[in-house]
């Protein structure tokens, strides 16, 4: 009998977890969300929000520990680990500027409630703006935010968001 190797079989639970993973149908190209907007190239994104050493494409879902903590990390502007995270989004697009997405599967939804609160109160400035919004639907949380896309594209982007939250949990 042949044996496989460890590297491999967490390999292929990782990709077997993601590919049922409610965060994967937000893993969207930016026309997708809007006509509008564009997705950024890795190298952009690194500069910008996530090391590059975590990513492996824009947009990207994954359960990757290292992942998962730095899309936690940055989704919350530096106040919350990976801690009941069962998963990670994130994808960056650009209209006429930059437009970002960070989501997180929650491993319960006593999870999803603690990090519901943080993410709400963490990100309260910028929604209170128009510049950011908190998504729920589930386990699953979605931290949309613009650095001045047009008011049609923010409220395409984020109509588009809740119908395909809406899908992926019914």
């Amino acid at each position: 009998m042949r044996t496989v190797p460890p590297l491999v079989v967490a390999f292929a639970v990782a990709l077997t977890a993601c590919s049922t993973c409610p965060l994967t149908p937000l893993a969207v190209d930016g026309h997708e969300l809007d006509a509008a907007l564009v997705t950024c190239d890795l190298d952009a994104v690194a500069k910008l929000h996530v090391p590059r050493a975590v990513l492996r494409s824009n947009p990207q879902v994954s359960s990757d520990p290292a992942f998962v903590a730095a899309i936690a990390r940055s989704g919350s502007q530096g106040r919350l680990g990976s801690d009941g995270v069962r998963a990670a989004l994130y994808a960056l697009h650009a209209g006429e500027k930059p437009l970002g997405l960070y989501g997180l599967q929650a491993a319960s939804m006593a999870d999803a409630d603690r990090l519901e609160g943080a993410l709400r109160e963490i990100w309260n400035h910028n929604a209170e703006l128009g510049r950011a919004r908190v998504h729920r639907q589930g386990d699953v949380l979605i931290v949309v935010w613009h650095d001045g896309v047009s008011s049609a594209c923010w409220q395409a982007v984020n109509a588009s968001l809740a119908e395909r939250l809406a899908r992926s949990s019914g």
